[in-house]
């Protein structure tokens, strides 16, 4: 196991103790949730595999992209040297829980993916936004030095390939322990508010953007029946990719109209709430089913599992070492605030119109 002191300006060990314990949690809530809908073995399977996932895009960001470092635990052992499993279990409440409340809203099908998207901002951001003032993580430095530790001395000349492309600069370098960030990754990582790149919450919307356009690839989601394993799995695959679009767009647009990041970012999630508010016109029950075995009864686990990240999150000041600004805190309950309101249409409003028209027909 690590030494937490590894990496200097990282959170206290009781700080990632506390990460650990919610991530752990969460995802077990979400392991119950999948498999109260989905059946033990296609229920843990797909926890599995959306945590195996997880753990193979994290080490691609991380020494590839050369993107951040996570502050070591003293409860958990590392994936890496700068991989928590906290941070890799955050995925799976994460991408699973905004899958599972856009799929409920019965959206058209080109309005799925900005739902998800929009509905992963809203829960990772609170996360995203805070962590490097907590020094949950880091992100480079003006050198472009994301961590320096004898520990990542045995990583010299990771990944033992890209040879070419390492001298370049073009992806991440690990020499004599100092790990740098990629060129590319670098000049999406410049922009920054309290500590944060603000490309960094604008990523939250596009893989989830990309997981749901994987999940179309074999077919359409809708509230009938959770998606199987399989489509899950090619998701997963096509994600690598899809997630990429979004962020190309929102910043080729910003820079064709020369705008700053702080502006473009937040038009281009504006822009995106467009489709799941034309599309949600189903959530007032317009169109009915005669099926009384839809799922369309209030998902209280689903809201539940929310609930507890956000009152983690809008708590964590108070228990942080240095108390954020003012804004910073403005900024996180208000994001807070609108991804429960969100939920909560998701979990408890959507398909009223059906369930009323089911118990008629009953």
């Amino acid at each position: 196991m690590l030494d937490e002191a590894l990496y200097p300006g990282m959170a206290a060990a009781s700080v990632v103790v506390q990460l650990d314990v919610l991530y752990v949690g969460l995802t077990a809530l979400t392991l119950l949730h999948a498999v109260s809908k989905r059946g033990l073995i296609s229920g843990a399977a797909l926890v599995a595999y959306l945590a195996a996932h997880t753990a193979l895009f994290e080490h691609v960001s991380l020494f590839l992209g050369g993107t951040h470092c996570h502050a070591t635990s003293s409860l958990l052992p590392m994936v890496t040297p700068c991989s928590s499993i906290n941070s890799v279990l955050f995925y799976v409440p994460w991408g699973y829980t905004s899958i599972e409340a856009a799929r409920r809203l019965d959206l058209h099908w080109a309005a799925f993916p900005f739902a998800v998207g929009l509905l992963q901002i809203g829960f990772g951001a609170v996360y995203e936004m805070q962590g490097p003032w907590n020094g949950f993580w880091r992100w480079p430095d003006g050198d472009g030095v994301i961590a320096s530790s004898s520990a990542l001395k045995a990583w010299d000349g990771y990944p033992p390939i890209l040879h070419e492309a390492k001298q370049q600069k073009e992806v991440a370098t690990i020499v004599d322990g100092i790990f740098r960030v990629s060129h590319h990754a670098a000049d999406a990582l410049t922009d920054r508010l309290y500590g944060f790149p603000l490309l960094a919450p604008h990523f939250h919307f596009a893989f989830g953007f990309g997981w749901a356009s994987g999940l179309l690839i074999t077919g359409r989601v809708s509230s009938a029946s959770p998606p199987s394993l399989i489509r899950f799995c090619v998701a997963g695959l096509a994600v690598f990719v899809l997630f990429l679009p979004p962020i190309w767009i929102t910043r080729g647009l910003g820079d064709a109209a020369s705008l700053p990041l702080s502006r473009s970012v937040p038009i281009s999630l504006a822009v995106s709430a467009i489709p799941p508010l034309i599309s949600c016109r189903e959530i007032s029950g317009l169109r009915t089913s005669s099926s009384a075995s839809s799922p369309f009864g209030p998902d209280r686990l689903l809201f539940t599992i929310s609930l507890i990240m956000h009152a983690f999150m809008l708590s964590f000041p108070w228990r942080a070492p240095t108390p954020p600004p003012p804004g910073l805190f403005s900024l996180v309950a208000l994001t807070a605030a609108m991804h429960l309101a969100a939920q909560y249409v998701c979990c408890f409003v959507a398909g009223t119109g059906r369930r009323d028209a089911i118990k008629k027909e009953a």
